[in-house]
């Protein structure tokens, strides 16, 4: 743990441990910050871990080591036990005044930690080029952009990479899409087809068309020629505008990968002949499966149908084969309805030896936009989706990233629009946000203090509370790490926020007291800078006014 507390208290729980002459493994000891302050700062279950080894009575053990302790570490104002065998710590806040300083000083690096050499390659949003991105697009690029944030700053080689979905029927449909609309600006009264994209960007796009080559294709056929023209045209025209919404939305993307290389380098045939060479196929009623029951998936799956054509399991393990020769460890951020197809890729990728335990696999719940009490609907064939473009104008950019962050993947999120608007406490991001505008108006009517070397006088419970959540926020990144969630840094935002609130309106920070008011001064320059470093890792400003 990079907690300046939980180190040293893990050290003193582990010398009092062997000095009663009892072992256990350093990951055994688990030091929690207590949600109760009556019981005391931090508690540890470490009695009760021993109690099974050693077949003891859990608070003779615990007994023992605070005995052993006997509160001799400057580090420990109070110690003691409970049933069933917790021990309860409290500790001197002056411990803290080495953390202050250290963030102070360190400013956005804070919380970074060392380059490691693993290279993890983030895969989000990946929607095919067929019109602007919507709502649900805009929650996966959120939450991937901002795991490729926390990873980065954590020391990790990052990809953010974009599969373009450019080789199936969807483009044809675009592109045909496109030509009618731009034959009807053209004065020819031709009726779109039902199998058809009718959003406004589909027109735009007609417009562009028309006015980059005039009425050079009006009356003519939609022929092979004249498909491919429009298919590439509508592609790059597309993703122009995904392009942009992108950086608006600030989401870096370092790798496009288009799907249609996979067909033009023969790699998917390759693909099939490997397969086929080791065994891994056969033959059924003219389609040729794979065979990835060998690997715990529930069936067979089919790669090459009857038509001869394919199924999208085979260029998503071409793709995944190529991404794990330049990557450690992928992780996809795909949408709900993915869940059923993880155990055929990633059986499959076994079949390719790539260890497909490096590939996790984050399936992102729906997200709904509630105006005046009722969901609006979306349909993007209908052309009645909720773009991210539309929701930036609508809400802002850093309201609309902070709601896509604050649930787990695993949860469905409703976004209020009243609530995402509304300039209060009761908005989660602006109440988050006028944590560092506040501080920093504090600090301009006290402009130039020198950083306080004690903080001796931060005798409050809610200064020793903040204190012990600024040492927390190493903790939460770390989690992050292992598991993923990004949602967990909003968690703490809201959690600093809170405390931050509850503190300011009781107690104030410059006074007639001039050791305290620098003491207290030093304890909200260093919330403000952990505000600003956290919500810049969502892609969320931290405004000085507000």
């Amino acid at each position: 743990m990079d907690s300046y507390v939980i180190n040293e208290l893990t050290t003193i729980i582990l010398d009092a441990v062997a000095f009663a002459n009892y072992e256990i493994e350093l990951n055994q000891v688990i030091i929690e910050i207590n949600k109760n302050n009556d019981l005391g700062d931090y508690s540890t279950s470490i009695a009760m871990i021993l109690a099974k080894k050693y077949k003891q009575k859990p608070l003779d053990i615990a007994e023992i080591i605070v005995k052993n302790i006997h509160q001799k570490h400057p580090l420990i104002k109070k110690i003691d036990y409970i049933t069933p065998g917790f021990i309860n710590i409290n500790i001197n806040v002056e411990v803290f005044s080495l953390l202050l300083m250290k963030i102070i000083n360190e400013k956005s690096l804070y919380g970074q930690s060392n380059k490691k050499n693993i290279t993890y390659n983030i895969e989000f949003i990946s929607a095919n080029p067929t019109g602007l991105l919507h709502l649900g697009h805009a929650r996966n690029a959120a939450i991937g952009d901002s795991l490729a944030n926390i990873l980065e700053h954590r020391g990790y080689n990052i990809v953010r990479e974009y599969y373009i979905n450019d080789a199936g029927n969807q483009i044809n449909v675009l592109a045909n899409s496109i030509f009618i609309n731009y034959q009807n600006l053209c004065g020819n009264a031709v009726e779109l087809p039902k199998e058809s994209y009718r959003g406004s960007e589909i027109l735009t796009a007609a417009q562009s068309f028309l006015k980059l080559n005039g009425n050079k294709f009006a009356n003519k056929p939609f022929d092979e020629t004249s498909s491919l023209i429009f298919k590439e045209f509508g592609i790059n025209y597309m993703l122009s505008e995904i392009k942009k919404d992108l950086k608006k939305f600030k989401v870096k993307i370092n790798i496009w990968f288009s799907e249609s290389f996979l067909y033009k380098e023969n790699i998917i045939s390759n693909l099939i002949k490997q397969f086929e060479m080791q065994g891994n196929t056969y033959q059924l009623d003219g389609a040729i499966f794979l065979k990835t029951t060998l690997f715990e998936d529930d069936k067979d799956r089919v790669i090459v149908k009857k038509d001869k054509t394919y199924t999208y399991m085979l260029p998503d393990l071409a793709y995944h084969h190529i991404k794990f020769q330049r990557s450690d460890v992928l992780i996809n951020i795909w949408g709900a309805d993915h869940y059923g197809y993880i155990p055929r890729i990633k059986a499959g990728l076994y079949m390719l030896n790539n260890d497909a335990t490096k590939l996790d696999i984050l399936c992102i719940q729906m997200v709904k936009v509630i105006d005046n009490g009722k969901e609006q609907k979306m349909s993007k064939r209908a052309g009645t989706s909720i773009t991210l473009r539309h929701m930036i104008d609508l809400i802002g950019k850093d309201a609309l990233r902070y709601f896509l962050v604050s649930r787990s993947v695993e949860s469905h999120l409703d976004i209020d629009l009243a609530l995402a608007k509304q300039q209060s406490n009761e908005n989660p991001v602006y109440y988050a946000q006028y944590v560092h505008a506040r501080i920093n108006q504090i600090i301009e009517n006290y402009p130039k203090f020198e950083i306080a070397n004690s903080i001796n006088l931060l005798t409050e419970q809610k200064e020793k509370e903040l204190l012990i959540t600024l040492d927390e926020y190493i903790i939460i990144l770390q989690k992050i790490e292992k598991q993923h969630q990004p949602h967990l840094l909003t968690n703490y935002i809201q959690k600093l926020a809170k405390l931050f609130h509850s503190y300011y309106n009781k107690h104030k920070v410059i006074s007639e007291d001039q050791q305290l008011t620098i003491q207290r001064l030093t304890l909200v320059l260093a919330i403000k800078q952990i505000m600003a470093n956290a919500l810049n890792l969502i892609g969320v400003d931290a405004p000085k006014k507000m």
